[in-house]
């Protein structure tokens, strides 16, 4: 009969467990699919740099033929350093939780054993899901959160961004739901505005395919789908008719320009989630708007290697032989780099 010397195999090594926890099934949040999906890149530091550049275009001054040309120059850079946080879980895995356990239909204790482990992984991936979603949704908002409400990167402080009231914060836009029928200036008005504001300050090239998205809180979204100007521009076929009856929770739909969904966060919409009567707006499709950078574990074999998006590994009871202890650990910085791009709206 094979031993607890099992977790010495192979198949527990650190190659192996980081394949293992990067390919258990993974369901990404709204967060990752929308602005982060392919821009992740490993660095081989615990800090990264960002240098940004003036990017502000002027008209060029006439010369008469043969005078000399203006000088063009240089925009000065800004290097701004921020540190990638560290994101990690443990847990014991007792040789109780082993005995007996066989891979079905198999006697081999090293697949009972790896299908233990496996599972245990599994939880603690869905903990870390959730967690880079917190971090890439904050990054939408402009402020990365740690689990106890406190401030692991503010972008606006960062790249030095102030709202028209002269805060560093995002641009808030009213869209005054509840009272707007009595304005002169209607909902889609408002709208187009949002769209200028965070287009004019992309300050990069946006392709066609681009679009203005919006997370929104429960009583927000609620209170936009219930607006009769926006219902009526639904009203000109059959199919939009039943659409508008349709049960848009959680759903997403398009108004001026922008696409509203109604964010799904955790049940208790506290832990990751929108406020339930504000909307977040930001880009998406935009090349370079967005990036996100995993450092290195912190093990020894990967000391200045590139790092890779989840880690995991084993350490054997090395006393008595009577458990294993499970590691799990990522450390991502996700970021809007153009977060003057980052609108509210109430």
């Amino acid at each position: 009969m094979e031993h607890m010397d099992i977790f010495n195999d192979d198949a527990f090594s650190l190659v192996n467990m980081v394949a293992a926890i990067n390919n258990v099934d993974h369901v990404p949040g709204r967060a990752g699919e929308l602005a982060f999906a392919g821009v992740g890149e490993g660095v081989t530091t615990r800090t990264v740099t960002i240098e940004s550049v003036g990017e502000s275009l002027t008209l060029i001054q006439t010369s008469a033929p043969g005078a000399p040309a203006p000088k063009n120059t240089q925009d000065k850079a800004n290097l701004r350093a921020v540190s990638i946080p560290q994101i990690k879980l443990e847990e014991t895995i007792g040789a109780a939780q082993i005995q007996g356990v066989r891979a079905f239909g198999s006697p081999d204790l090293l697949r009972g054993a790896q299908s233990v482990v496996n599972g245990q992984m599994a939880k603690e991936t869905r903990r870390h899901d959730l967690t880079i979603e917190h971090h890439r949704l904050g990054a939408l908002k402009g402020v990365i959160k740690d689990a106890d409400g406190s401030s692991l990167t503010d972008l606006f402080e960062l790249f030095g961004i102030k709202n028209s009231g002269n805060v560093a914060g995002p641009e808030v836009f009213d869209l005054d739901l509840d009272g707007l029928e009595s304005e002169t200036e209607d909902l889609r008005v408002k709208c187009q505005n949002i769209v200028r504001f965070i287009q004019r300050n992309a300050k990069t090239i946006i392709p066609s395919t681009a679009r203005v998205w919006a997370f929104c809180g429960d009583n927000f979204f609620d209170k936009l789908v219930s607006r009769e100007d926006v219902k009526a521009t639904y009203r000109n076929t059959a199919e939009q008719e039943r659409r508008l009856g349709a049960n848009y929770a959680f759903g997403v739909f398009e108004y001026g320009g922008i696409a509203w969904e109604n964010y799904r966060g955790t049940d208790d919409n506290a832990t990751v989630g929108i406020g339930t009567d504000e909307a977040r707006l930001f880009l998406t499709g935009v090349p370079g708007l967005y990036a996100e950078y995993f450092a290195p574990a912190d093990f020894f074999e990967t000391v200045n290697t590139v790092g890779l998006p989840r880690y995991a590994k084993l350490a054997l009871d090395q006393k008595f032989n009577r458990f294993v202890e499970l590691h799990t650990q990522q450390n991502p910085l996700p970021l809007c780099l153009r977060p003057k791009t980052l609108v509210k709206c109430i």
